[in-house]
């Protein structure tokens, strides 16, 4: 994994769990009392950290990849 999690921006990963959880942005925006450009940006700066899409549009919502797939439990657990 190329992160820095030093330096990772740590509310990234609970924008990450709610879009899992919803497989949907608008959802997960209102979930996180956020925009969905909000959710959207900080979509892409995990992205970016990540060097993984993690998510790709699907119909209404958006699909996982499977190392998005992979980090969730993990990222789940630790936010809990």
């Amino acid at each position: 994994m190329s992160a820095n999690f030093r330096t990772l921006d740590l509310n990234l990963l609970r924008v990450f769990d709610q879009v899992m959880a919803e497989r949907n942005l608008t959802r997960a925006a209102r979930n996180l009392n956020m925009t969905q450009p909000a959710v959207s940006n900080a979509l892409n700066r995990l992205r970016d950290a990540l060097d993984d899409r993690l998510v790709t549009r699907s119909g209404y919502g958006v699909e996982p990849t499977p190392r998005a797939l992979a980090l969730w439990p993990s990222i789940a657990d630790a936010l809990r």
